[in-house]
């Protein structure tokens, strides 16, 4: 069949016996079950986007209720329509031809999916300045939207803007790659274009991007970042700062066929009602003496501070949780213009007192487990770094395999060293200690003499530092090339694979791929070692050298071809965590690094027992393996966490030994919120306050 100046075979309905293909096997192959869900490319396709729908909607939901935000006790957040220079032109956003009328998208939290949906265009910037709530405006945008999951359309899906450059990456394929980091299972293919399912989408129009933070691109990406968004003619959601999108739409033009809204300030009367029926009947009566001086006396010092702070949503939820959540605190104390003599020290004091707050001791958290008992100074000391790591990478995002990008280049390098250092200098003692213990004297004149056995035990630092040197330096070039930390593996190794989803199988060329790069890499290793190995004066030499370098890039191109084969997508029905990803990344790891180890320590063995003695032989095999597994797990994601997120960090206190606990943790208390398979500070104000104070007390 041709199709695209391309010819394929296609073999479909029930096949009794064999399928052959005469002639060489381009591309991939795909095996579809005989099921009726699957028959159709189309129907495929719309089983994906429901998966899609169901777990967006699920994660939605989920960072509402983190929120603590329902329907029925919502802030009542207001909009109307933004200015005109803020807007395309309203014939655009119509679609109709002489129809420039404005029209009014006035509304409150509840009617989002209405407003919405009287846009012609499909295409919405909200807008609001910080804390105005316009990332939970987004989620229940989404909700809304996703009310019947049944029913095929774009699914919209929230995207954090802060992790795209615009000026080195079209908006499309970074919408794409970020669908596959949140949601592997779209890595499986679409049949009927044999692209990945998140391409799929993308091209089909089925994703409605819900663009969250404009404002967290740099200012000079923004003109590049609106002609991006522009460029894209589909249904979409942008939210952003009021005052960062003023200024990139004067200098370039608003988003194409864009209406736009505008977050209002909240009205004294809304907050009032807000934080008295909040808190208990009892104490209602001290936010009633509050807000009655702001109504009586609005031009004392004490109102003009507090009534603009309480006129943001995020404001009133921070004095929500420390006030109506601490009985020991009365709100009058807000009023008090000696210890807050502007609004700026009041805003100040209700973020860094909301730490406090939600850090008091639980007894347990959401998943029915008991709270940890942090320290509150270690607690804002860590938030503290993780926020100026943020920072000095200037995105929100926050990824486990990243911690360690932020140090400096030499600590990555000399931290790597010393690890492998460590273990080459225990194989060098191990290796000596087994040959003395059983080979006693033979194992002496095994290697020649007592002098050579003190070789061999300087020999084996020596070797594990330089090695140590060359992984660190190869972790550096990558991720100097790529400017940012390799991300987690994808694959998901199953030896049973689901029936009811289609089977992928790489063709030759990703086969090639993955073995060329696995080989190049291991024989690269492997010529170090045995050109050490000569240098230090060990038994074989350059010969054993010759035998491990094809030894290792053989079987770490193997390991890579296995996985490949075994990896099958991801199943829907398991929701993405970061910790999912770790998982993953750390199974790959480990077969592929203990794989490639024991091949190389096999066939340093084998070289050896032959030049030498079966004892040597055995030895040294198993101290070579041990070393050159240690280098493939610390070129590894997993491994770089390892050594730098559970060990140095930890180690210099920078964050707590158990770091994944403290991170659910944080996300368990409201500090964090989960996009996909990263955190994000709750809001940025507060990551900001944090890394504030960290840099100011480092």
């Amino acid at each position: 069949m041709a199709e695209d100046g391309e010819i394929h075979n296609q073999s479909t309905g029930y096949v009794a016996g064999h399928s052959v293909q005469a002639g060489a096997v381009h591309g991939d192959i795909l095996l579809l079950p005989q099921r009726s869900a699957l028959l159709g490319a189309g129907e495929a396709q719309t089983k994906v986007v429901q998966d899609l729908a169901t777990e967006v909607r699920t994660l939605s939901a989920q960072e509402m209720r983190h929120w603590g935000i329902t329907s029925a006790d919502a802030l009542s957040v207001r909009w109307h329509t933004a200015s005109e220079d803020l807007l395309d032109h309203w014939e655009k956003i119509h679609g109709v031809t002489g129809r420039d009328d404005r029209m009014s998208l006035a509304g409150h939290f509840t009617v989002i999916r209405d407003t919405y949906q009287a846009i012609h265009s499909k295409r919405l910037v909200i807008l609001g300045k910080a804390g105005a709530g316009k990332t939970v405006l987004a989620h229940r945008l989404i909700i809304d939207l996703l009310q019947d999951t049944k029913v095929p359309g774009p699914v919209p899906v929230l995207f954090s803007l802060s992790a795209w450059s615009p000026a080195s990456t079209g908006l499309q394929p970074w919408l794409v790659r970020q669908l596959l980091r949140d949601f592997p299972f779209l890595e499986a293919r679409d049949p009927a274009t044999r692209k990945r399912m998140a391409e799929a989408l993308v091209d089909s129009e089925m994703i409605l991007p819900v663009l969250d933070g404009f404002d967290e691109i740099p200012a000079r990406h923004h003109p590049d970042a609106i002609s991006e968004i522009s460029d894209v003619d589909w249904p979409l959601v942008v939210t952003s700062r009021s005052g960062e999108y003023t200024r990139a739409a004067h200098e370039v033009n608003a988003v194409g066929r864009a209406a736009a809204i505008e977050v209002q300030d909240l009205s004294v009367e809304e907050a009032h009602r807000f934080l008295r029926l909040g808190t208990t009947k009892s104490r209602s009566p001290e936010w009633d003496t509050v807000f009655n001086h702001l109504r009586t006396a609005p031009g004392d010092t004490a109102s003009q501070n507090l009534t603009p702070v309480l006129t943001t949503p995020l404001m009133v939820m921070l004095a929500h949780t420390i006030h109506n959540g601490t009985p020991a605190r009365h709100p009058d104390e807000l009023l008090d213009t000696r210890r807050f003599p502007t609004d700026t020290d009041i805003e100040e004091y209700l973020l860094g007192r909301y730490l406090d707050t939600v850090y008091r001791d639980r007894d347990t958290n959401s998943r029915g487990k008991r709270q940890p008992d942090w320290a509150p100074d270690r607690v804002r000391h860590w938030l503290g770094y993780l926020a100026d790591h943020l920072g000095q990478r200037n995105t929100h995002d926050l990824t486990w395999w990243q911690l360690s990008t932020t140090l400096r280049r030499s600590t990555r390098i000399l931290t790597t060293m010393g690890a492998v250092g460590l273990v080459g200098g225990l194989a060098g003692v191990l290796m000596v200690g087994l040959l003395s213990a059983v080979g006693g004297f033979v194992g002496t004149l095994a290697i020649g003499s007592s002098r050579a056995l003190a070789l061999g035990l300087a020999a084996g630092p020596a070797i594990g530092l330089a090695a140590g040197l060359a992984t660190g330096l190869v972790n550096e070039v990558r991720l100097r090339h790529r400017h940012t930390a390799v991300e987690p593996e994808r694959l998901r190794l199953r030896i049973r694979r689901n029936t009811e989803r289609a089977r992928h199988f790489p063709g030759t060329r990703k086969l090639l791929s993955g073995f060329n790069a696995g080989f190049a890499f291991g024989f690269a290793i492997g010529l170090v070692g045995g050109v050490l190995d000569f240098v230090s004066g060990l038994v074989g030499g350059f010969a054993v050298g010759l035998v491990v370098a094809p030894a290792t890039g053989l079987a770490v191109g193997l390991v890579n071809v296995v996985l490949v084969v075994l990896g099958d997508s991801h199943d829907p029905r398991e929701a993405v965590s970061p910790w999912q990803l770790l998982r993953t990344d750390r199974t790959v790891t480990l077969i592929r690094a203990i794989l490639a180890g024991s091949t190389v320590g096999l066939s340093v063995g084998l070289v050896d027992g032959f030049l030498s003695t079966t004892v040597f032989g055995l030895v040294a095999g198993f101290a070579v393996g041990l070393m050159v597994t240690q280098a493939f797990l610390l070129r590894s994601t997993w491994g770089t966490w390892l050594l730098f997120g559970r060990v140095w960090l930890p180690l210099t206190g920078r964050l707590p030994w158990r770091v994944k606990r403290f991170l659910e943790d944080a996300y368990d208390r409201g500090v964090l919120r989960q996009a996909g398979s990263l955190y994000q500070f709750r809001h940025a104000r507060l990551r900001d306050h944090l890394a504030r104070h960290y840099r100011t007390k480092r």
